[in-house]
C-alpha cells in the first residue's frame, strides 16, 4: 500500500497495550481496551490514513462499532486452529497457566461476516497467506 503512495499506519495490539499502559485481561477490561483501539483507528482514518491493526478481535460489539464508525473498514479474519496457536506460542500464552486467554477460557466472538476470511491449513506458510490476502484486497479494490 505504501508503494502506491498510501499513508499507512500499522498498529499492533501488544504494542498498544504498552502505549496505553493496559494490562487488561478480563472480558470487561478487554472490551474497554478494544474500544480505545477502535477510536484511535477512527481518529487516524478520519485524518486520511489507512490503518492496519493486528489484534484478536474478541467481541461482536467491536465488530459492529467498527463497521458503523470507521470509513472504508475491512475486517480480516485469519482463522487459525488452537492447536496451531499452541505450537507457535513463544509467549507461553496457551500453556494452561494463564487465565483469560482468548479461545481457551475466554469466549471469543468470531467475526460473523468478515470481508476477508483466510483459513490456515497444515503446511501453509505465511508468504502464501500474504499473497492470498493481497489478492482478496485487490478483488475488493482496496489496494
Amino acid at each position: 500500500m505504501r508503494t502506491k503512495g498510501r499513508n499507512v499506519v500499522r498498529l499492533d495490539g501488544d504494542e498498544l497495550r504498552s502505549v496505553f499502559a493496559s494490562f487488561a485481561y478480563t472480558k470487561k477490561e478487554r472490551l474497554e481496551l478494544g474500544f480505545k483501539y477502535s477510536r484511535l483507528c477512527k481518529l487516524l482514518t478520519d485524518q486520511g490514513c489507512d490503518v492496519v491493526i493486528g489484534v484478536i478481535g474478541l467481541f461482536k460489539e467491536l465488530h459492529y462499532w467498527n463497521r458503523q464508525n470507521i470509513s472504508n473498514y475491512i475486517e480480516i479474519f485469519i482463522d487459525t486452529p488452537l492447536a496451531e496457536l499452541k505450537k507457535r506460542d513463544s509467549k507461553g500464552i496457551y500453556s494452561g497457566r494463564k487465565l483469560n486467554v482468548a479461545g481457551v477460557d475466554l469466549k471469543v466472538d468470531l467475526p460473523a461476516s468478515p470481508d476477508i476470511h483466510l483459513v490456515w491449513e497444515p503446511g501453509k506458510v505465511a508468504k502464501v497467506m500474504q499473497i492470498e490476502l493481497l489478492t482478496k484486497l485487490k478483488e475488493l479494490r482496496k489496494i
